[in-house]
């Protein structure tokens, strides 16, 4: 799945790390500038000490990789994931979001009926034996364009809640209308709890960075590792938690009263596109009245490296 990049010049011999806009540490690895996607002047998609494991550049919907979720983000969200949501158009994997009526029925994701919904929109995740541990996650995406799109939530992100204790681990990267010149970076926790509200109880580690606008294409990342998670932009380091930051040393601070542990579970990696109900919107993901459907989010391509000191255990 390789889609020749003809879009920017690259520098070759030098995998760059932008930390807090300086040169991090180079390698070297070469690149084969044919076989790397479109990203930014620099990229050359070699990091040290960690390996690609997946080069996905949605050539086709690849359903060895990927599934579409048929549920929807509980009661924050006015639209139900739909297959038809999702669509691989000219090496682009499109986020759709309609309005159409969504009549009640079961989903296999929640195990449970939904009821009607006036919107649809989607949701990827990868299947179950393609589940990731540490590790580097990059895209190449696109939000709606501001003039037509106001409010609504597009993503990359970590997901678990599972095991025991039931675990609620997640790593985000957010895009909203409400704010189409920054991106929020996320890490979530929670334990044996079901409901968002309840992992503030751990703290909110949620930051709204600014960046060059949203609406345009940029190449958002994360590395995960044992003792810290960072996020970029265009190759750009913006955010850095360690656990060291989330030990509440010397006590913690309201809202959190218990210390958070950097997420270390198997987890599968998604994205989803969807539109906030009325009661949410004027603090997350933006007031809707702006909003032109059909809309779409887009993303160019993802890329997935393993640790090389902590090789993927469930990736078949």
């Amino acid at each position: 799945m390789l889609k020749k990049n003809t879009g920017l010049a690259l520098v070759l011999g030098l995998a760059i790390t932008i930390v807090s806009g300086c040169a991090e540490t180079p390698t070297n690895e070469q690149s084969d500038s044919s076989s790397l996607p479109i990203a930014y002047e620099g990229y050359t998609g070699v990091y040290q000490n960690y390996s690609l494991v997946l080069d996905e550049q949605f050539n086709e919907f690849n359903t060895d990789v990927w599934q579409k979720g048929d549920g929807a983000v509980g009661s924050e969200a006015v639209c139900r994931f739909q297959p038809q949501a999702i669509q691989v158009i000219d090496g682009i994997l499109n986020f759709i979001i309609k309005e159409e009526t969504i009549v009640p029925g079961w989903s296999k994701d929640h195990e449970q009926k939904k009821g009607p919904y006036d919107f649809s929109c989607g949701e990827v995740r990868t299947r179950e034996n393609k589940k990731i541990r540490f590790g580097r996650f990059e895209t190449r995406m696109r939000a709606p364009n501001r003039e037509t799109a106001s409010g609504y939530i597009s993503s990359l992100f970590t997901y678990t809640n599972e095991g025991e204790p039931r675990e609620w681990e997640e790593i985000d990267i957010e895009l909203e209308g409400g704010r189409p010149d920054k991106f929020q970076a996320n890490l979530i926790y929670g334990k044996d709890i079901w409901d968002w509200p309840a992992t503030r109880r751990w703290g909110a580690w949620e930051d709204k960075i600014e960046t060059a606008p949203a609406d345009e294409w940029r190449v958002y990342a994360f590395e995960w590792t044992p003792t810290y998670i960072k996020w970029f932009v265009d190759g750009v380091h913006t955010k850095t938690l360690t656990q060291e930051d989330l030990d509440c040393q010397p006590e913690c601070v309201p809202p959190q009263i218990y210390p958070t542990p950097i997420p270390d579970n198997n987890t599968l990696l998604m994205m989803n596109f969807w539109i906030p109900n009325d009661e949410i919107e004027a603090d997350f993901g933006g007031v809707k009245k702006d909003n032109v459907y059909p809309m779409r989010a887009q993303y160019d391509w993802i890329r997935i490296y393993e640790m090389d000191a902590h090789p993927f255990t469930q990736w078949e």
